[in-house]
């Protein structure tokens, strides 16, 4: 499938996500800290996030400083592993598991094993668990000089007449599209447009999201990541131009 698409020497691609949602079970969130030290040679900055909901007495409490008794309930949320320069990220939380890369985007086979490299260290612990939600999000940016015919660049738009439309300047606008794919896969693809003082900013932002449950298995994940790719990639190449695509090359 690979073949079929067009291949661009400038990918507009500004942010890549990967998210595995997965039945906890008699998992605890500090189970994926045994994978630490591993994890920080590729991410060596850690945070963890702590939810906490604090109860008060009910008793009035007085104008001005003043000392006030309560309970406090505290739990670890997440443990987010970032890299040196922050633009990769890695986020575990109870139930999912979040990769973000937003360096210069290379191409699909490097997000793919980036992807995969992180899952197969986590398989000690996910194995035999229940995977309720893969998916994938690109969020792509492209800048224009000038967007006075939004049709010379995307074919998918919201036209406000049959003719001439609004009279006077586009400086922003944005719709959601929600498209079912087949059973239990669908995607939500945003678009907005905003205008800088150089440029019309267009954000063309796809979601695909696979929600069939399977037993944990890296090549099971791997067969639904091409999958989804080759929508994510149909979704984009169908809704651009070919002025577009010069663009990006």
């Amino acid at each position: 499938m690979a073949d079929k698409w067009p291949v661009l020497g400038k990918p507009p691609v500004i942010v890549a996500l990967f998210q595995l949602q997965f039945e906890m079970g008699n998992l605890v969130l500090n189970d994926f800290l045994k994978f630490d030290s591993q994890l920080r040679k590729d991410f060596p900055k850690r945070a963890d996030n702590i939810e906490a909901s604090i109860n008060m007495p009910s008793t009035a409490i007085p104008l001005g400083i003043s000392k006030v008794i309560g309970t406090s309930n505290a739990r670890m949320q997440s443990h987010v592993y970032f890299t040196e320069d922050q633009k990769c990220k890695l986020t575990i939380s109870e139930g999912s598991i979040t990769y973000v890369d937003e360096h210069p985007y290379v191409g699909w086979p490097f997000f793919q094993e980036s992807v995969c490299k992180y899952i197969a260290l986590f398989a000690p612990v996910l194995e035999t668990h229940t995977i309720n939600r893969t998916s994938i999000r690109f969020i792509n940016q492209f800048a224009f000089e000038s967007f006075d015919n939004p049709t010379e660049y995307f074919n998918t738009l919201i036209s406000s007449t049959e003719d001439k439309g609004f009279p006077f300047p586009l400086i922003k606008y944005g719709f959601k599209l929600v498209l079912d794919i087949r059973q239990d896969i669908y995607s939500i693809v945003n678009q907005n447009l905003e205008k800088s003082s150089a440029n019309y900013n267009y954000i063309f932002d796809i979601d695909v999201l696979n929600k069939s449950n399977l037993i944990f298995d890296v090549n099971s994940i791997v067969d639904v990541l091409s999958e989804l790719r080759g929508i994510k990639n149909s979704i984009f190449f169908s809704n651009v131009t070919q002025k577009t695509i010069d663009l990006c090359n």
